[in-house]
């Protein structure tokens, strides 16, 4: 990580500019776009964990779902073992949709238990959000 430029070099603004097109890209449903842009910056520069796992996502969106499951199962074996709290996080995350992607697998609700005991930036679970069987159990009223 030592090799990263300073905050405000311009590496650092082209990187976070290409960024910040992708999102807005897709805000507008323009998931190939998006992910071309993704590509782009990181052309620039390594992508962080985070904007690696934000790029399977794309891929899911862009209805590229064998891509997508490549991604998150390359994520998933990369980020176990690690101590940082964030990559466990996103470890989870990453499991938590190849659950998704797998019919009948109840995996996704261990997953989202487990990550909501890591204490990880509050950025990251609010851009990852996963919510557990308790949570679903919660929302539903009962019957009158």
């Amino acid at each position: 990580m030592n090799d990263r430029p300073r905050p405000l070099s311009p590496l650092r603004f082209r990187y976070a500019w290409k960024l910040i097109k992708a999102f807005s890209a897709e805000q507008k449903g323009q998931f190939d776009r998006a992910l071309e842009l993704v590509d782009d910056a990181a052309e620039i520069m390594p992508l962080y964990a985070d904007d690696r796992v934000k790029r399977a996502l794309l891929l899911l969106k862009a209805q590229r779902t064998c891509d997508a499951h490549q991604a998150f199962a390359a994520l998933r074996d990369e980020f176990k073992g690690s101590d940082d709290p964030d990559v466990q996080y996103l470890r989870h995350y990453c499991t938590h949709q190849l659950s998704r992607l797998t019919p009948s697998s109840g995996q996704w609700g261990y997953e989202a238990k487990q990550a909501k005991l890591i204490n990880c930036r509050k950025y990251l679970k609010h851009r990852f959000r996963m919510v557990t069987v308790d949570e679903i159990y919660e929302g539903i009223q009962p019957r009158r």
